[in-house]
């Protein structure tokens, strides 16, 4: 589970700061019952001299243990706290990852339709606003991720986001009646592995590399 029932009260963090440090706690203090290897082999990860090998935005990163801290494995810098959470909480999953093809919206995930304007903020409105009917600008920022150009809409991909987990974006130019828009969709495996607010971290990481300068 995502949702924590307090944060911590270090007045020199701000709430989110607070929600990811319980969310950091909760998923180390469920990892420390799990069979590590049993569990990688699961998940299909590579399990070598106590570390955990995984893809995330398309970077090979490294999990540490017995701390569960999370690098880099070119530069060896941590990862950022709340990417650590969605690192964790993937390790969570107890089945294998098994993409279906079958694609689902933010809305049709459990509660997505309570945060679904502040999910549209993050993500497709910021990304719109940048890119408008300009399609060169949008070939040009994804090529800063991992991804495979899909035959869908004016241009669409399928982007990296952690171990066998894309995302989907589909960008649509604008005419005289309609404005310029894009849509992005999970496939519905992704209900069984995280929950909705780490495939909002996922979606909002992507836009935030497809939008900044």
């Amino acid at each position: 589970m995502c949702a924590v029932s307090e944060i911590g009260s270090d007045p020199k963090m701000t709430n989110r700061e607070k929600a990811v440090t319980v969310a950091l706690d909760n998923a180390i203090s469920r990892l420390k019952h799990v069979d590590m290897p049993e569990r990688c082999n699961i998940l299909e990860l590579q399990y070598e001299n106590n570390e955990i090998h995984i893809e995330l935005f398309g970077r090979q990163c490294c999990i540490m243990m017995p701390h569960l801290e999370v690098f880099y494995a070119t530069d060896g810098k941590p990862v950022p706290p709340a990417y650590r959470v969605l690192v964790l909480h993937y390790l969570l999953c107890e089945q294998p990852v098994r993409p279906k093809g079958e694609l689902i919206s933010f809305w049709e995930l459990p509660g997505g339709q309570f945060y679904w304007k502040p999910f549209l903020s993050r993500t497709v409105i910021p990304l719109v606003r940048k890119v408008g009917n300009d399609l060169d600008v949008l070939h040009e920022v994804l090529n800063r991720l991992k991804h495979v150009n899909v035959n869908i809409g004016d241009i669409s991909a399928s982007i990296h986001g952690i171990g066998k987990l894309w995302i989907m974006l589909i960008y649509r130019v604008g005419d005289e009646e309609f404005p310029p828009s894009a849509e992005i969709f999970f496939d519905s495996c992704i209900k069984n592995v995280i929950c909705t607010e780490d495939c909002a971290v996922l979606a909002g990481n992507i836009c935030y590399r497809l939008v900044s300068d």
